[in-house]
Parts: structure tokens; sequence; C-alpha cells
């Protein structure tokens, strides 16, 4: 009875508090109604599991994507400044080229006769050297050529007694 009494009490309670369903029948209807139509929809564990799984290679990829392509982009930078310092050393070494092309035809005009008159007296000063020990060096060299003439015929001439003696020396 008591428990019937309890009861009313608590239907009399919703319908005062204009509440005809409970917390948990309300949990109850709207969890087979939500399943019942959004079932496929929701994931299960193991497709939740999969798909944080799923979320962290992408992170590790897109991280080791951003390193790689840090680390080219540095190294095109690195080869960016070295090629502007070649293009600035081009530059500079087309200046010098320029200016002394410049000074060259300007000065080629007024250098020719000193250049003739130089290579006048390189040319006269060799021959002086050249002519300088030219009787001495003759002297030595006809004394070297008598030298090794005699001892070439003394050789011919006593070479094959000597080896006669050789042999019977050894006894061949």
């Amino acid at each position: 009875m008591i428990q019937i009494l309890i009861s009313l009490l608590r239907a009399l309670f919703q319908v005062l508090s204009s509440r005809i369903l409970t917390d948990e029948q309300i949990r109850t209807i709207s969890t087979n109604v939500v399943g019942h139509y959004f079932v496929s929809w929701l994931p299960t564990p193991k497709e939740e599991k999969q798909a944080a799984e799923r979320v962290q290679i992408a992170q590790n990829h897109i991280t080791e994507a951003s390193n790689i392509i840090a680390g080219l982009r540095s190294d095109l930078d690195g080869q960016a400044q070295h090629l502007n310092q070649i293009i600035a050393d081009i530059e500079e070494k087309k200046q010098s080229a320029a200016h002394y092309a410049a000074l060259a035809k300007t000065n080629q005009e007024m250098f020719a006769p000193i250049r003739m008159e130089m290579e006048e007296t390189v040319r006269d000063q060799l021959i002086f050297q050249a002519n300088q020990g030219k009787r001495l060096r003759q002297i030595a060299s006809f004394i070297v050529w008598l030298v090794t003439l005699v001892a070439g015929a003394a050789l011919g001439a006593y070479f094959d007694p000597l080896v006669k003696a050789v042999r019977a020396w050894l006894k061949i």
C-alpha cells in the first residue's frame, strides 16, 4: 500500500511540475530513438581508436613534411645567397675587364714605340750574353771531344786483348 501511495505521489508531483516522464524514462526513450535512427553514424570505440591513430599518423606525416620543407627552404636560401654572391663577383669582374680594356685601348698607341724599343734592347742583350762566353765554351767543348775521341780509340784497341785476358782468368 505504501508503494502505491508513493507511486501516486510521484505521478501527482510530475503532473504538478508539468513533468510527465522522469529523467530516467526520458534518457531511455531518447537513447532508443537516437540509437535506432543514428546508430550507423555514431562511431564505435574501435573505430574511434583507429580514427585517433590515423589522426596521430597524419600529424606525424605533417610534422615530417614540414621538417623536410624547412630543410629544403634553408638549402634554397643558402643557394640563393651563393648565387647572389656569384652574380656580384661576375659584375665586379665585368667592370674590371671593361676598365682594363679601356686602359689597353688608350695606352696601346702610346705604348707601341716603347714596346718596340724594349724588344730590341732585350734582343741585343740576349745576343751579347750569348756571345760573351762563346770562345771559352767552344774551347772546353773541343777539349772534351778530343778526350772522348782518344779514350774511345784506346778502349777500341785494347778491348779484344782485355776480353781474352778476362776469359782466361775466369777459365770460360
